[in-house]
């Protein structure tokens, strides 16, 4: 995917090999998921997964050339939000059923997720509406609200808890840095802080107080609600046990038995042996292949470190972006990739419970691959835009605030901050 224009040679460089060496990384180890032994054949999976990837570069160099400040990109924001909402609702009548959740459709020998497009196109709507110059706040923030709430409650209802839960970090980002151009930064800093204190209390509270129904022999087999089923409720009770369950105890196992250099590319016994389930090897527990075949040194440090280096350049330009709505665009697709990432690595040391998010780029799937490249592509186009103002913009004037060494964040400030654009 191509970032020239207003980005400059050196981080279009980056970027592309970036994506490309996770890529690489991701095709090798689903490949190592699949083999158990040379008298057998390897699971297809890695020749689906360039095909995936073929078909996700193409639509996030096409998207990297659209320029989002303009109207059509606008009405293509929304006609894609709707059409993932059709699809959305569509799961729920039509859907193929796998696992006792409803999350697919069938086009033919594939299955498409519409819950993993939803959530781009969410965030992509919810930054239109956040940067809006000219609604009132009352406006503003119901429409947020009714914009989200609609894919989330689908989503919830697949049930696809973990896609539900990644939109709520990335929508807190453009909410977080849309009260930051107005001037909220200290309101928003005390929340971050009591968030995050009350959160690290209610788990401990929850490990050593579990409630009666997630106690051993409580949560009978069938229980289920409309969102929540009795496989969500097993989940949380195997992360409260310090022991988990086999798939967890598995993941840890796998990750840790690869010590500092790793065993050896195809020498993984956790994962070659089945200790480590081949159905959920290549996705939700990528990770601890990685360590196990390729250790902390040549596999989960620099597998981590190109992660940040993502994160990096996505808030960078995010930061330079001459308008609101595409700052807020960008921080919510950083957010979302940043989500999956620490979700997927907190599930597979047990930090979190298992609630099915992929890693970027290395798990096998075809619907996340392909909007993952679809969202790179998103920032790339954002580093492509040149410094002219953007008519709708208002023109204001900016404050910048440095996060670190690496990258700078620098969110327009709308002119109409009167009181009626109050949060």
């Amino acid at each position: 995917m191509e970032a020239g224009g207003g980005a400059s040679p050196l981080g279009q460089a980056v970027l592309c090999l970036t994506v490309g060496l996770l890529a690489v990384y991701g095709l090798f180890f689903i490949y190592s998921t699949g083999y158990i032994g040379d008298a057998y054949p390897v699971r297809p999976n890695w020749q689906r997964q360039i095909v995936w990837l073929g078909i996700g570069s193409a639509l996030g160099w096409l998207l990297s050339r659209w320029d989002i400040r303009r109207d059509d990109w606008r009405l293509g924001v929304w006609l894609g939000y709707g059409v993932c909402v059709a699809s959305l609702v569509l799961v729920l009548s039509v859907g193929v059923r796998i696992g006792g959740a409803r999350r697919w459709l069938a086009a033919g020998p594939l299955f498409v997720q519409p819950a993993e497009f939803a959530k781009l196109f969410t965030l992509l709507a919810a930054a239109q509406v956040q940067g809006h110059p000219s609604w009132r706040w009352p406006v503003r923030w119901g429409v947020l609200l009714l914009v989200v709430l609609v894919p989330f409650t689908l989503i919830l209802a697949e049930p696809s808890f973990g896609n539900a839960f990644a939109l709520l970090p990335a929508v807190m980002a453009l909410v977080f840095f849309r009260l930051l151009s107005l001037g909220w930064w200290r309101v928003m800093l005390f929340m971050l802080v009591v968030a995050a204190l009350a959160q690290s209390a209610g788990l401990a509270w929850l490990r050593h107080n579990p409630p009666a129904f997630l106690e051993e022999g409580q949560a009978a087999s069938g229980q289920k609600t409309m969102f929540f089923h009795d496989y969500h409720i097993r989940r949380l009770r195997s992360f409260l046990n310090p022991q988990g369950d086999w798939n967890e105890r598995q993941a840890v196992m796998t990750l840790a038995g690869g010590g500092v250099l790793g065993k050896g590319y195809l020498q993984g016994t956790m994962k070659g042996l089945g200790y480590l389930p081949r159905t959920v090897a290549p996705t939700d527990f990528i990770f601890s292949v990685i360590g196990e075949e390729a250790g902390l040194l040549r596999g989960t440090l620099p597998v981590l470190l190109l992660y940040g280096i993502l994160v990096s350049l996505g808030l960078h330009w995010a930061g330079r972006a001459t308008d609101l709505r595409s700052t807020l665009t960008g921080v919510a697709l950083v957010m979302l990739l940043a989500t999956h990432v620490m979700v997927n690595v907190g599930m597979t040391v047990r930090l979190i419970p298992v609630i099915g998010l992929p890693l970027p780029l290395l798990s096998y799937g075809g619907s996340f691959t392909m909007v993952t490249l679809m969202g790179i592509g998103i920032m790339a186009g954002i580093a492509r835009q040149r410094s002219q103002p953007v008519p709708d913009a208002g023109g204001g004037a900016s404050r910048q605030w440095r996060l670190g060494n690496l990258l700078s964040i620098k969110v327009s400030r709308l002119e109409n901050t009167s009181r009626h654009d109050a949060p």
